[in-house]
């Protein structure tokens, strides 16, 4: 839950400053406890508040309180109390905004019935909410009435186990093969990007364990990965001090997970240490190197040849008539042209002075740290450098589906499933078993088969079969018409202009002497 705060306002007519406590209300709104001339009392105003706003729980309230407690006045005290982990809870919070409150704000939570589920359920429905969106408004509302059953507001749960439709069929899994990928690792503009995007689809770890990655996880020696930690971003009403990330000692499935890593990735994860310096402990792919000192580095850029060629290119000015030269920053500033060398030129230039002037006011420039000491790389961030990418090499593929092409290779080159399995990290193998279906969606043989049976295609056979069809035909052939002898003297005769008679006169031998005799 959010904290209370204090705002100061400094009146423009006396001087004056007076100080306003604020707290939040069960919408996230900050609302105001009222303007004091001391800062401690507007802030113990505000607490109060907060307080009195969170319902006084745990055998504070009076029973006439509880029956007549609602949901809205409820939702503070759920989502204090419930146990659950803060990213989980930001999204408790989007459904219950979104879809739970405003049907059932003002209901009370001790007279909440099933024939009241059963109309929220049906208001769902008819709103053209989705079967995903119901299930998640069914188990967020089974959380808060459970926990108002453990409070002694009520003594039963009318939403568990109600049937809310059909569940939802699973998305389509996309996958790339490994040269789409690497056309793609082309597209990213630095080493350390490319050397991210590698890690994922050569370990097929989640987004939030990548990030997580720090130096000590990985034994160089046997090249055994450790992934023991994860890392979601979150609000920071959600954050337990008011952060922006939160890092668990554990995976998401809560579980520890050791395998092999190749030997190739190992040593560039090893260099990639070594050049910047990394200790024990610290992240290995920090935020500040996924962003450059030029702040274009993402936009497409000219190559030296390129720009070399504009510098050499002339033009007669339409703003002076005077003949000016392509990049260079006075023909963009000046002359208005907005040519790719021209552009990029201006770009550089804007960079560096930004460069300068940052330098000037002892600051570093671009440098991407957190204000809360973390260093982790945001999802949005990471879409902000593949997106480009993938539009470059024109493949509709998310960063998240670089695991699922882990999963697919592996398991398309005879990788068993319970391999597969520990690798990802899945406690049950059915979740393993959707990438299998992804490889049977995009077999042939099939599709093959049927052809084959209507007619549409004639059946190529398998070259070994047809040779083995070949020589039945030749050997039945030539034990019709003359005997073994004499095929043999035949063949020998024409073996310089035939050479392939050679198994015709091995064939014949092998049926003169048995094996075994």
């Amino acid at each position: 839950m959010r904290q209370p705060y204090v705002a100061r306002k400094v009146s423009k007519r006396t001087g004056a400053t007076r100080y306003t406590g604020m707290y939040y209300d069960t919408t996230g709104t900050p609302r105001s406890a009222g303007t004091y001339d001391d800062e401690l009392e507007a802030l113990a105003a505000a607490r109060r508040e907060q307080n009195r706003r969170e319902g006084g729980i745990l055998g504070e309230m009076t029973p006439a309180q509880r029956r007549a407690m609602t949901f809205d006045e409820f939702w503070p005290i759920f989502q204090r109390h419930h146990r659950v982990e803060p990213n989980t809870m930001q999204t408790y919070f989007g459904v219950w905004i979104n879809h739970v409150r405003p049907f059932l704000k003002a209901d009370r939570v001790a007279t909440f019935d099933s024939a009241r589920a059963v109309q929220f359920f049906t208001w769902l429905a008819e709103t053209e909410r989705t079967v995903t969106t119901r299930r998640a408004c069914r188990k967020v509302l089974s959380a808060m009435l459970g926990l108002s059953i453990l409070l002694g507001c009520r003594t039963d749960n009318p939403v568990r186990g109600l049937n809310v439709g059909k569940q939802a069929a699973h998305k389509n899994i996309k996958v790339i093969n490994e040269t789409v990928f690497w056309e793609l690792c082309s597209k990213l503009p630095l080493p350390t990007q490319r050397l991210f995007a590698e890690y994922i689809i050569s370990t097929g770890v989640r987004f939030c364990e990548a990030i997580s990655f720090q130096e000590g996880d990985l034994d160089y020696d046997t090249g055994m990965l450790n992934v023991c930690r994860s890392t979601v971003e979150v609000a920071k009403q959600f954050h337990p001090t008011g952060g922006r990330f939160v890092t668990r000692p554990y995976t998401k499935n809560g579980e520890h997970r050791r395998f092999k890593v190749g030997r190739p990735l190992v040593e560039k994860i090893r260099a990639h240490v070594q050049q910047h310096g990394m200790k024990p402990g610290d992240l290995i792919f920090p935020v500040r190197l996924f962003m450059p000192d030029t702040a274009w580095v993402n936009l497409p850029r000219c190559t030296a040849e390129e720009m070399e060629a504009a510098a050499k290119t002339t033009f007669i000015s339409p703003i002076t008539g005077a003949r000016v030269t392509h990049a260079k920053v006075s023909t963009y500033r000046k002359h208005g042209c907005r040519c790719a060398p021209c552009v990029q030129a201006y770009r550089d230039y804007r960079s560096a002075y930004r460069v300068q002037a940052m330098a000037r006011k002892g600051k570093v420039t671009r440098q991407r740290a957190r204000r809360d000491g973390n260093d982790y790389l945001a999802p949005s961030e990471w879409s902000t450098i593949w997106i480009p990418a993938r539009k470059a090499v024109g493949v509709d593929v998310t960063p998240y589906q670089l695991r699922h092409s882990h999963a697919s290779l592996l398991l398309a080159h005879g990788v068993p499933l319970p391999d597969v399995q520990a690798r990802l990290g899945h406690n049950d193998l059915t979740s393993t078993t959707h990438y299998v279906w992804a490889l049977a969606e995009e077999s042939e043989a099939a599709a093959t088969t049927m052809n084959v049976l209507l007619g549409y295609e004639t059946k190529q056979p398998d070259p070994q079969e047809a040779m083995l069809a070949r020589m039945e035909a030749v050997m039945n052939s030539m034990q019709a018409m003359i005997d073994p002898p004499l095929a043999r003297q035949i063949a020998a005769e024409s073996s310089t202009s035939r050479p392939d008679l050679h198994l015709v006169t091995d064939t014949l031998t092998a049926l003169q002497n048995p094996a075994g005799n």
